[in-house]
């Protein structure tokens, strides 16, 4: 054992310590530099140094309590006022001391009895016997008597300000004129008296004093109820139980019940579920939960014995809150922080599961994050009692790495594709202010990525310390605790490359793993000893970091040498009867090695132990069928088998043109022999059973290994006579016989049942994955992978047999509801996150669109199948280039498909104007007569189309074109620089914007192709493919995008200068974008507010345009007709100031007539603009003559319309003043410019041929102006 690891380390949260070398560099630098300290160490002389330890002692004496801060000192001393005060001389006397007191006899005294005392001194008899003593039941008859009798003093005013002596004297004279006048006052009169106070004082005030009265009057006896009082006391104290036990006279003051001191006996009271969200928590009422973090009824009756009611809130309510458990989890007593951690171990755990979704305002694990638990865990962890740091190691693990992920991964590393595993990795850490990381806080980087900060606290060294601690237990003890360990270690290796590469780094933990949970000798466990002997989870933990890349698992391999630790395992436990131990340990081993050769490594060694090892055990395992523990071996052993034929494939498939010696190396006649033990192991499976054994995932693997054989030995056209015989062989010995087991018609009936879930408990610095049900799409998936490879082989049965059609789109299939469901999901919400099992109904959806199209040769798919394609690029994540590739060439290839299209869609609309639309360079082209040649001219470039969206999507991955396509096997086709069996969660590989290619990333990318003829081709290329998905009205185009995203993507083809946009094809395109936005109403449904999607906000967009405009429209008509979109009276009207006030130069450019405008006029008229700047603005650039009625036509018409509406508006009397001015300045124009005079005065209404003038102005009109005028 290396001696570091029995220090135990500190914890830093985040500080980083200077090392001893560091420190002992500073001091030589600072040494060598010779500069003046900033502090100086100065001998003081002998006398100053004992006066000042003697004033330190005195004060070290004093108290150091400040008064000034309790509540019985005031906070300053104010000097008694004793100036009214009289001076008064002392009486002078002859007698040098005071007379001496006479006692009297004692004798006397002793006959002297005290009433109710039984024992008196002489004092009291002598003060009895003069006079001076009062009795008790005196002095309780002495109390404040106000009954009946005069008020000494007012109890409304204190005098305070006024000075001590002067203060009373005045509350004095003050109350007895009060009291006087009281008296020479009858009852009648004093009342009138109280109620006119009553009505005229503010009755905030009479509340004060009444307040202030009762206040005075709690500490008084009223003499006629003393006896009452009395009463009602003993009364109380026989009511309240008595002593639990019977009293001893021997013991001290127990004749006496403090009752106080009893309530805790008392009986709880009735639980009850009334308590309102208001009375205490406006935010709702806390949860409370038992020992193993169930949820407790507020009206459940516990009894105390449950050990849940010892809380001080809410006695009566069973369990405790979080912040019950937060703070005895702090507590000094070892068992309560001990069952505080274990509940909020339990309540995490149970959490996970989405047990109280439903029951919980808000998720529990974004809470338990905020309020700190990490730190809570993390003091715990560093705690030397083997139970806490058990616990708090237990607590971490539920939080972190939640059970459930790690079952549903399982259950589907064996489905195709199941080899990707996720990279749970949050957003990127944001700075802020900061400059780098290592500046931040701890609870900063908490609150961004949970998993970071853990590596700041040293969660690592923590750990391969707490391993070895717990070496010296017994395995019964740390068995729990060590394999939860090894679940926070799988966690922080699943959050990115780089945490899997600094975990590897860490030397010392690394070392340990290997050296104690994979030894390099195998000796049976016959004990379940966990040190020195190999574990399922060490195991587990080295297969998640390699499958973070082959250079991780190339170094993995050689710094341990796994390859021989492995291979030792392998042959011991094959050789062995298995246990249940032996059977987890196998199963792990399996799917390590299988993603080792994935990776490219240890094939050879694998392929050596295939005739000697591997297949005698496959043929005891088969002797043994049906087994539920030998079925799980036999999944990972096949899955094992599925990679070694990929891996296999692709060495023989690169290297086959080489003339590398390939001798050596494993090649295809070593694995030949597995296509006989793979087709009996399926066979074994075709029983239907009672037992409990979960069979759909052995049939799942055998069903893809066997794909994936035919598949590589067809790429490798490797004795393809044989390929017919061996798929007649699958077909009828296990193909047909499973498409009829009731059992598989009724996992297919399963789809209908939505399998993919968000996850509630999900942060954004603790990703986690979806639940999940029971799902067929792992098993649906390789029986297409397999069809579609038979279908290949055999071209003939696609059309004889159709076995998914006949499976799968029957009357009343699930299938095709289930179809239908996906569309509208995929479409719905485009922005939605996508779960990261849902990729597997993605590779379902795919395959079974294309065996569908390979059964339905002479007829047309629907076209809702082709909808789905689309609307799925979006949703891939990245990894799936293959898949995305694939899904475009059936969507662009299949022409049939575009040109099909109901009358109505192709029917011959002509678009609005056929009239040249004049440009400024003099040149002019002409619009289509009809959208069908237009259309038809788009099909044509589909192709081309297909390459050109394929490489400027970067989906064209593949290092190799294959043959065939099958997702499962070209995904590990791709080049080993791209292969990468991690996938960043959330991660899309398309954006939401894909069919507008370059266009999408504003137009930058378009601009960074320096040829103008291949920059031309691109956008026209684009333009096409939306073009045809307008005409079809694509979902993916009216569901997934906006309506602004939509026009602002065409618009700004302008802002890649005039050479594109007066282009005639590009001008073609653009005039008939504009025609289908009008027949849609999408140029009046625009949200100006919003952002564009994957861009920037609208406002930003259309400022940009306006500039483009300004600087080289040339007065285009058709940029025109797009820059005045936004004018538009329904938008904000902070676009139109934009236009009109602020670039009023671009006016005089705008040229447009109104019949030149290709949509809807009548939004630019109405509603009446009542912005005022506006109105002025539009005055203001009529009177200037900046547009001209003969030549800005169109904005001529507008101005005039909204200043015609508002100079005759007569329901606002607030603008009278501002009409006036605007009449006064229109009569001063009427001899220069008479026509602007008359159009204003006498408008009507708009129309496409200009402005409507009324003959004569109706008598309501002129009557208006005669008021303004005068």
């Amino acid at each position: 054992m290396n001696n570091d690891l029995g220090v135990r380390p500190k914890p830093k949260f985040g500080v980083n310590d200077d090392d001893e070398d560091e420190m002992l560099n500073y001091q030589e630098l600072f040494h060598r530099s010779n500069l003046q300290p900033s502090a100086q160490v100065i001998r003081e002389p002998k006398v100053k140094r004992q006066q000042s330890n003697e004033n330190e002692d005195k004060k070290r004496k004093a108290p150091t309590i400040d008064l000034t801060q309790t509540t019985v000192m005031k906070p300053m001393v104010i000097e008694r006022d004793v100036s009214s005060t009289p001076i008064q001389l002392p009486i002078p006397t002859n007698n040098s001391f005071p007379e001496a007191k006479y006692r009297g006899n004692e004798d006397d005294l002793e006959k002297i009895t005290l009433p109710n005392v039984k024992k008196a001194s002489m004092f009291a008899k002598q003060m009895y016997r003069d006079g001076k003593l009062k009795t008790c039941k005196e002095l309780g008859e002495t109390k404040k008597i106000v009954n009946n009798e005069q008020v000494l003093h007012s109890t409304l005013l204190t005098g305070s300000g006024l000075g001590e002596v002067t203060g009373e004297r005045e509350l004095q004279r003050i109350h007895n004129e009060n009291s006087e006048r009281l008296k020479s006052m009858n009852e009648k009169e004093i009342l009138e008296e109280k109620e006119k106070l009553l009505t005229t004082l503010d009755p905030k005030l009479i509340a004060f004093i009444r307040k202030r009265n009762k206040k005075e009057d709690e500490g008084i006896v009223y003499r006629h109820e003393t006896s009452n009082v009395q009463q009602m006391d003993t009364d109380d104290h026989k009511k309240i139980t008595s002593l639990p036990i019977e009293n001893d006279s021997r013991w001290l003051h127990m004749n006496t019940i403090e009752h106080d001191k009893l309530e805790w006996m008392k009986d709880l009271p009735t639980p009850s579920a009334q308590r309102t969200a208001d009375e205490s928590n406006s935010e709702g009422i806390s949860a409370r939960f038992d020992f193993k973090g169930n949820l407790m009824s507020r009206n459940a009756d516990i009894p105390v014995t449950a050990a849940l009611h010892h809380h001080g809130e809410e006695p009566e309510a069973a369990g405790y809150t979080l912040e019950e458990l937060f703070h005895l989890s702090r507590s000094t007593v070892l068992q309560q922080r001990v069952i505080a951690l274990q509940t909020l171990a339990n309540i995490i755990r149970q959490a996970h599961t989405g047990i109280y979704d439903l029951d919980l305002q808000l998720p529990l694990i974004p809470k338990l994050i905020e309020a700190g638990i990490v730190f809570l865990i993390r003091w715990a962890m560093d705690e030397q009692i083997e139970v806490i740091y058990m616990i708090a190691i237990e607590c971490l693990a539920n939080l972190i790495a939640p059970r459930k992920d790690e079952e549903m991964l399982s259950r589907t590393n064996h489905w195709p594709c199941g080899y990707y595993e996720p990279s749970l990795t949050p957003p990127d850490i944001q700075l802020g202010e900061k400059k780098t990381e290592s500046d931040l806080t701890d609870i900063e980087i908490l609150e961004q990525d949970l998993i970071k900060c853990l590596f700041r606290m040293n969660v690592l060294k923590r750990i391969v310390y707490l391993f070895d601690r717990m070496k010296l237990l017994p395995s019964l003890t740390s068995s729990i605790p060590v394999r939860n360990s090894f679940h926070i270690l799988i966690r922080m290796a699943r959050h990115s490359m780089t945490c899997a590469n600094q975990i590897f780094e860490e030397r010392q933990l690394m070392d340990f793993i290997i050296r104690e949970f994979i030894p390099e000798i195998s000796m049976p466990n016959n004990e379940d000893q966990l040190y020195e002997h190999l574990l399922p989870e060490a195991l587990k933990f080295c297969r998640v970091l390699a499958n973070h890349g082959s250079t991780l698992s190339f170094n993995l391999i050689h710094r341990y040498q796994l390859n021989t630790r492995l291979r030792n395992h392998l042959v011991s436990l094959v050789n062995r009867s298995l246990s249940s131990q032996d059977s987890q340990i196998l199963i792990e081993l399996f799917s390590l090695w299988r993603i080792f050769i994935l990776q490219g490594h240890m094939a050879d060694e694998f392929g050596s132990l295939l005739p000697t090892i591997i297949l005698p055990f496959c043929r005891t395992c088969i002797q043994q069928m049906p087994n539920m523990m030998i079925s799980q071996i036999l999944v990972q052993l096949i899955s094992l088998f599925d990679a070694l034929i990929i891996s296999i494939t692709k060495f023989i498939f690169k290297h086959r043109n080489l003339s590398d010696d390939t001798s050596n190396v494993i090649n295809w006649s070593h694995i030949d022999g597995l296509f006989d033990v793979i087709l009996t192991i399926g066979k074994q499976t075709l029983i239907e059973t009672n037992e409990e054994i979960d069979l759909d995932a052995l049939r799942t693997i055998c069903l893809s290994c066997l794909a994936s054989f035919l598949i590589g030995q067809q790429l490798l056209s490797i004795n393809l006579l044989d390929l017919p015989l061996k798929v007649q062989q699958i077909r009828t010995q296990f193909f047909e016989p499973i498409l009829r087991l009731t059992s598989i018609k009724k996992l297919i009936d399963t789809v209908k049942f939505e399998t993919a879930l968000s996850p509630t408990n999900s942060t954004q610095n603790l990703p986690t994955l979806t639940q999940m049900n029971i799902s067929p799409f792992g098993f649906l998936i390789a029986l297409l992978r397999l069809t579609h490879i038979i279908y290949h082989i055999d071209k003939s049965l696609a059309n004889s047999k159709k076995f998914i059609s006949q499976l799968m789109l029957t009357k009343n299939s699930e299938i095709v509801v289930y179809m239908k469901k996906i569309l509208t999901k995929l479409t719905s919400n485009p922005t939605r996150k996508v779960p990261w099992f849902e990729q597997f109904e993605h590779i379902f959806l795919f395959q079974f669109i294309q065996i569908i199209n390979q059964e339905k040769f002479n007829n047309d798919l629907p076209s809702t199948y082709y909808e789905i394609l689309l609307s799925l690029l979006p949703s891939l994540f990245k990894g799936y280039h293959y898949l995305a590739q694939e899904a475009l060439k059936l969507v662009f290839f299949d022409i049939s498909y575009w040109k099909r299209s109901n009358e109505t869609e192709l029917s011959d609309l002509s678009l609005i104007t056929n009239e040249p639309l004049n440009l400024a360079s003099n040149e002019s082209i002409t619009t289509s007569s009809q959208r069908t040649l237009l259309y038809e001219r788009a099909i044509e470039h589909l192709p081309t189309l297909y390459t050109y969206y394929k490489n400027i999507l970067h989906i064209n991955r593949s290092s190799t074109d294959l043959s065939i396509c099958d997702i499962h096997f070209a995904n590990l086709f791709q080049s080993d620089d791209f292969l990468k069996l991690n996938i960043h969660y959330s991660y899309s590989l398309v954006d939401i914007t894909w069919p507008y290619g370059l266009l999408s990333s504003l137009y930058t990318n378009a601009l960074t192709i320096a040829d103008n003829n291949q920059r031309l081709e691109v956008i026209l290329n684009t333009l096409r493919f939306v073009y045809i998905l307008e005409i079809k009205h694509s979902l993916i185009l009216c569901q997934m995008l906006n309506k602004t995203t939509r026009f602002a993507m065409i618009a700004g083809i302008y802002l890649l200068g005039s050479e594109i946009f007066l282009d005639k094809n590009v001008a073609d395109y653009l005039v008939a974008f504009l025609n289908c936005f009008n027949e849609q109403n999408l140029l009046q449904k625009l949200q100006t507010r919003n952002h564009i999607q994957s861009l920037m906000t609208f406002f930003d967009f259309y400022r940009t345009l306006v500039d483009q405009y300004e600087a080289c429209s040339f007065g285009d008509i058709l940029f025109s007709n797009y820059l005045v979109v936004p004018l538009q009276q329904i938008y904000d009207v902070q676009l139109r100031k934009h236009v009109w006030i602020e670039h009023s130069t671009i006016l005089k450019y705008v040229r447009l007539k109104p019949e030149q405008v290709l949509f809807s006029i009548e939004t630019f008229f109405l509603p009446y603009e009542n912005d005022l700047e506006m109105i002025q603005y539009y005055t203001q650039i009529l009177l200037n003559g900046t547009i001209k009625k003969s030549i800005q036509t169109f904005l001529y018409m507008i101005a005039v319309h909204h200043l015609n509406g508002f100079l005759f508006d007569q329901t606002r009397s607030e603008q009278l003043n501002l009409q006036r001015t605007i009449l006064k300045n229109i009569r001063m124009i009427s001899t220069n410019d008479k026509i602007l005079h008359d159009d204003l005065i006498n408008y009507k209404t708009f129309s496409r041929e200009g402005p409507v003038i009324f003959s004569t102005l109706p008598s309501i009109r002129i009557n208006w102006l005669d008021k303004l005028m005068q």
